[in-house]
């Protein structure tokens, strides 16, 4: 178990347990981490609402770019990538072959910078709405939400690319052990109160639509499209904390 989590907060995080050591790890063993993936969200949203706390001198939109900052720092901007890399072969490629072609080079095209400008302002701006109150409970539940929703993403759904990639492991691996253990972990932040059921409602709706778009443009699931549908499901959490909190 502690292993499993290590491995998640490795992969997810520039942040490590002590005594990891240096085993090879096996593609099921990257699986199992998938389980704690919505642990390793909680730890990041943790963090950064402890920095929204001590930013709180700021003015929200302020304090809301640093907190942005610190998280993209924390977690290297995986998911960001993953994010650009899909828009630019979406936006570029007109089957899925090219697509796939596209989202591999590593430049980041026009679509690409496109989604990057337009998801961090879309979640600048709702953690500025949130900190005016200052809400910190969403900035500790969506990251949660959004690395279990990963998890939904990658279960019985084909890896798109045939040559493999960073995600066909926990692709191909995932099995109902890891959406349990994540889905009851994720599912545990209703404990803080019913506004939480729409959040997980929102992000249900996102990983349907992302699987069954997924399939459509690709042929399958990529390790981008993970990333990129953490940032959506955090894209959407936050804005609908947002709205939640104004009204």
């Amino acid at each position: 178990m502690i292993q499993g989590f290590r491995t998640a907060l490795a992969f997810l995080s520039r942040l490590r347990l002590p005594g990891g050591g240096t085993a090879v790890l096996e593609p099921r063993d990257l699986a199992r981490s998938f389980a704690f993936f919505p642990a390793v969200g909680l730890v990041l949203g943790c963090l950064q609402a402890a920095a929204a706390v001590g930013l709180a001198a700021l003015p929200p939109a302020l304090s809301a770019i640093w907190v942005l900052a610190l998280t993209t720092w924390l977690t290297r901007g995986l998911h960001l990538d993953g994010l650009a890399d899909v828009a630019d072969g979406v936006g570029g490629g007109f089957d899925p072959q090219r697509r796939l072609a596209i989202m591999k080079d590593s430049r980041v095209g026009a679509f690409g910078v496109m989604a990057l400008v337009l998801g961090l302002l879309v979640k600048a701006a709702a953690l500025a709405q949130l900190l005016q109150g200052p809400h910190l409970g969403p900035l500790v539940v969506v990251p949660m939400i959004s690395r279990g929703a990963m998890v939904w993403c990658a279960y019985k759904i084909p890896y798109a690319r045939s040559e493999g990639g960073l995600g066909k492991p926990f692709v191909d691996h995932v099995g109902r052990r890891e959406i349990v253990w994540s889905t009851a972990t994720a599912a545990g932040v209703v404990a803080l109160g019913p506004w939480t059921l729409w959040l997980l409602a929102a992000a249900a709706l996102t990983v349907w639509a992302v699987r069954r778009q997924s399939k459509r443009w690709l042929g399958g699931i990529t390790g981008d499209v993970l990333g990129a549908a953490n940032e959506v499901v955090e894209m959407v959490g936050y804005t609908l904390a947002a709205l939640l909190a104004a009204t």
